[in-house]
């Protein structure tokens, strides 16, 4: 789930799905698509014109997956967070990461032993 130039100290989750964010007064929202999450940042791209500027404050709404065993255990987020990171992806679109302003509680994933327990278990 990490690779050797990992930047976070902790486990996210990767999946593929749409992020919306925008200003509450517009009352517009404006669609991404999720890279990864954690469980205080998220990541995703947008349209290079869409993009937010570093330290904007947006209202974000996203679903996600609880752990990566189960993408049907899922749960929402619609709440503040602040752009710590702008980078180029393509040439019509940037990489936005977020730092979420209420942290949310993801699984963590099962060690070899928990799931050979949990496989005694079941059987």
């Amino acid at each position: 789930m990490t690779s050797g130039h990992e930047r976070r100290g902790r486990e996210r989750i990767r999946f593929s799905w749409p992020f919306w964010f925008g200003y509450e007064g517009y009352g517009e929202f404006n669609r991404g698509q999720i890279i990864d999450l954690n469980s205080s940042h998220v990541s995703f791209t947008t349209e290079k014109h869409l993009c937010p500027a570093v330290g904007c404050n947006l209202m974000v709404r996203f679903s996600y997956p609880l752990n990566q065993r189960d993408l049907f255990e899922m749960d929402s987020y619609a709440h503040w967070a602040e752009v710590v990171r702008v980078d180029s992806d393509r040439s019509h679109s940037q990489r936005v990461t977020m730092r979420l302003h209420r942290p949310i509680t993801l699984d963590q994933p099962q060690t070899q032993s928990q799931q050979e327990e949990q496989l005694a278990q079941t059987a």
